[in-house]
């Protein structure tokens, strides 16, 4: 260059214009810079040295400038100049995407979204599926709800909407969460109907609950040969699953008010209940939102935000794409619930397991770092990148991103860090809601004396006294469900020397009475999902009263008891020497099986819950390998994530295999 004192010479200043268009400045600063650096050699080294380190520090992002300004009050985080990005109010209320993988930064996203939610006085429910989002009590005002103290009856109608109309409704979205067809959709909505009008729901505030439909589809006299028979059992199986583990959800007439809960800051913990229960709650509760907005004529701009992580649960893009199914009512949902004001705000791991709806019915779209070169295809293809662009989406490090607007050019992104203290347990968490929900409303199980007399049920019966009558056929059945806990209903009439009639009649007085509850259990095979029976803590009082032997069972609920009862006989079949509960120290194994020179421990994952600390345990004992057998698909990915996370990888002695294999 010149000597101080001289001017650059042309070539130079030539070079510093390039430099200053490759860092965005704009050209009427541009022009003035280059006129005053044309006249002076130091001004033009010093403007030439600031421009060289903003342009290194921009060098990554190149292939994106010059960078779309989307500045909408509603921040989310900055671009590589430190610019902010953020939405308009109209802009959240179309929807917004978020895809990254494990320990991306989606759920910081959300603690931050929430946060920001709560400075433009919008309130949201949270669906939160691994617990994550109790500990920002410590933060923000928030209602947390534990899906054991959640109480939602889905056969209430929101108000206003007529319970004929909102039966057609709720069929459909039952079948979707539920994968039934359209000839069990159709069983499913006659008996609805029927119970509605058992109930005179139309002149009444009484509602009946998933547990009496069950009741009065078990009630219902088909023959075995008759293709409704299928659709009743189907029908049946699918209910006794929502009534099971997870039916105190379900447990009453009347839930809390949704329409008061919308207008604070929920978090709805849905961590625990299978996928079934768990999917229909929540396409349950935003077909409920949808139609009460519609009812009440709430037409206007955000005024309410729905998110949620894992959104495969309910936008899969296999189950729309099938036609036998229908088309799904939750994706139609997507596009019409924003005329209502209702923003939703979802995330997965694997956008190519999501609906084309979903996809085409969101706005704003963030793409964090992918894992699978599927997923990274898949939303390459939805932002219109190229190659080149696309590269630069592998070099994305954790809360770093690319955020696009329909029609407009993406952007990178940096978004904000959440600093929080995850140490809220779930015993604390409930105990500091539990003043906050006894005070909202809610109504017990009805059961009026018409619906009794359909299922020949005498109004004495349904009080049990001190001594809880229960008439003899039904105590036969009581007694064999301590007796032989794992057998089918259907084998359990047969063991007890029952016709169908009678043993169902049986099994109605026994349920009523809330002496047994019916259980589906999962098996990973479509329609070969048994349905047991499960002793109450009343039933094994009566039994005790009678002079039975009814052994503890300990915490284990019957789904996981019957799993490890069908891993031993298998073991056991294969020449295995197999052992249930297996003591290791003072702490125990499921199934420990054993066969020469060839040992396992094998643990029965119904929830993701203590599971890594399970897989250690049985690691520390020795065993040549540590079998996890999953019921779903979830559950084992969200274990494999915990493992990987405590371990660094999957250690070569675990493995993972699923409920199927046992079958």
């Amino acid at each position: 260059m010149s000597e101080s004192g001289e001017r650059p010479r042309p070539h130079e200043v030539e070079q510093l214009q390039a430099l200053m268009e490759r860092v965005g400045e704009s050209e009427d600063r541009m022009a003035k810079l280059l006129t005053i650096a044309s006249m002076d050699a130091e001004t033009y080294a010093d403007l030439r040295e600031l421009y060289e380190q903003q342009a290194a520090r921009a060098v990554t992002k190149d292939v994106f400038y010059p960078y779309e300004v989307v500045d909408g009050p509603v921040g989310i985080g900055t671009d590589p100049d430190g610019r902010r990005i953020g939405l308009t109010r109209d802009q959240v209320n179309e929807h917004l995407l978020l895809v990254g993988m494990t320990g991306a930064g989606k759920t910081t996203f959300f603690y931050n979204l929430m946060a920001t939610a709560v400075g433009h006085d919008v309130p949201f429910l949270v669906f939160d599926f691994k617990n994550d989002y109790r500990h920002l009590v410590q933060h923000q005002d928030l209602l947390v709800v534990n899906w054991r103290d959640f109480k939602f009856n889905p056969l209430q109608p929101p108000p206003d909407v007529q319970p004929g109309k909102w039966g057609e409704i709720l069929a459909d979205t039952f079948a979707h969460a539920t994968d039934l067809l359209i000839g069990s959709e159709s069983y499913f909505l006659d008996q609805l109907r029927r119970i509605y009008e058992l109930y005179d729901t139309a002149a009444t505030d009484q509602y009946p609950s998933l547990f009496e439909l069950r009741d009065l589809v078990a009630a219902d006299e088909i023959r075995p040969a008759s293709p409704r028979f299928k659709y009743k059992e189907r029908v049946h199986s699918r209910l006794s699953m929502m009534t099971g583990f997870s039916g105190a959800i379900f447990d009453c007439s009347q839930g809390y008010p949704i329409d008061a809960l919308l207008d604070r800051n929920v978090v709805l913990e849905l961590k625990e209940p299978n996928q079934y229960v768990t999917n229909f709650v929540v396409e349950a509760l935003l077909t409920w939102i949808f139609y009460y907005r519609d009812a009440m004529g709430q037409r206007q701009k955000l005024r309410h935000l729905i998110m949620f992580d894992e959104a495969k649960r309910v936008f899969d893009v296999n189950r729309s794409r099938q036609p036998a199914s229908g088309y799904p009512p939750i994706d139609d949902l997507v596009g019409k619930i924003r005329e209502f004001g209702e923003g939703l705000v979802v995330a997965d791991h694997e956008p190519s397991k999501l609906s084309d709806s979903l996809k085409a019915n969101t706005t704003a779209k963030l793409w964090l770092t992918l894992g699978s070169g599927t997923d990274i295809q898949e939303m390459a293809q939805t932002f219109g990148l190229d190659p080149e662009e696309t590269e630069f989406t592998r070099t994305m490090q954790k809360g770093e991103g690319l955020f696009k607007l329909a029609d407009r050019e993406p952007v990178p992104i940096r978004l904000p860090d959440y600093e929080l203290d995850k140490a809220m347990t779930e015993a604390e968490i409930r105990a500091r809601m539990a003043p906050e929900l006894e005070a909202l409303p809610v109504q017990d199980r009805v059961r009026p004396d018409r619906f009794n007399e359909y299922l020949g049920i005498t109004s004495e019966a349904e009080t049990a006294d001190e001594t809880t009558p229960v008439g003899e056929i039904a105590e036969a059945l009581l007694a064999s469900v301590t007796e032989m806990p794992f057998l089918s209903i259907s084998k359990r009439y047969e063991a007890i020397g029952v016709g169908s009639k009678n043993g169902t009649a049986a099994k109605s007085e026994l349920v009523t009475l809330g002496l047994v509850r019916e259980v589906t259990v999962p098996t990973g095979r479509p329609g070969r999902n048994p349905t047991l029976l499960e002793l109450t803590p009343v039933g094994r009082d009566v039994l005790d009263e009678r002079g039975y032997d009814v052994p503890e069972t300990g915490r284990r609920g019957i789904v996981h008891r019957y799993w490890q009862h069908q891993v031993k006989e298998y073991y056991a079949a294969h020449g295995f020497a197999a052992e249930l509960e297996f003591a290791v120290g003072s702490q125990r194994i499921d199934v420990y099986a054993e066969r020469a020179d060839e040992t396992i421990a094998i643990e029965v994952a119904c929830s993701p819950e203590h599971e890594v600390t399970n897989i250690e345990k049985c690691l520390d004992a020795g065993v040549d390998t540590v079998q996890v057998v999953t019921i779903e698909d979830a559950v084992r990915d969200r274990i494999q994530s915990a493992v990987q996370e405590r371990f660094g990888h999957v250690p070569d002695r675990v493995v993972f295999k699923p409920i199927s294999a046992f079958v």
